[in-house]
């Protein structure tokens, strides 16, 4: 059995080697290194990893569980954040099609003390807040960084 940041340290050789359009593709890959994982591990390596999927395939910018740079950030929010309203305690932010899962991950890396998590649809993102009133300093910020 292979270890935890071995299976990562491959998932990242094989993203970065060859242009990577989905999870199975993925999966398929590392069956071929005799790399078996199962979905869930394989959802929880991608997110932990910060790959995101751009322009139809996944991309992840460093090994580990780094906190993207302020550019990274600024970058997601510009490619991806539609559309952004507040309700109570959750946000919720459309990107395009097949995009939120990129941007949900962006908001989990950052590790903003305001964001308890975020669930990601196909084009939204809820993001849970710790209290209700700490949604419109979250969205200011968040819309300062997509400007």
């Amino acid at each position: 059995m292979i270890s935890k940041k071995a299976r990562q340290e491959r998932i990242v050789t094989i993203i970065r080697r060859q242009n990577v359009a989905s999870q199975e593709e993925l999966s398929e890959l590392l069956e071929r290194e005799a790399v078996m994982v199962t979905q869930s591990t394989l959802s929880r390596d991608i997110r932990e990893l910060g790959a995101v999927k751009s322009r139809g395939r996944y991309q992840v910018a460093a090994v580990g569980n780094s906190v993207p740079s302020p550019e990274s950030v600024r970058w997601a929010f510009q490619q991806f954040l539609l559309r952004s309203e507040v309700s109570g305690n959750i946000l919720m932010l459309r990107t395009p099609p097949g995009s939120a899962h990129s941007l949900g991950v962006v908001l989990d890396s950052i590790e903003w003390p305001e964001i308890l998590g975020t669930v990601a649809g196909d084009d939204t993102v809820f993001v849970l807040l710790r209290n209700q009133h700490l949604g419109n300093k979250v969205l200011k910020r968040i819309r300062e960084y997509s400007e």
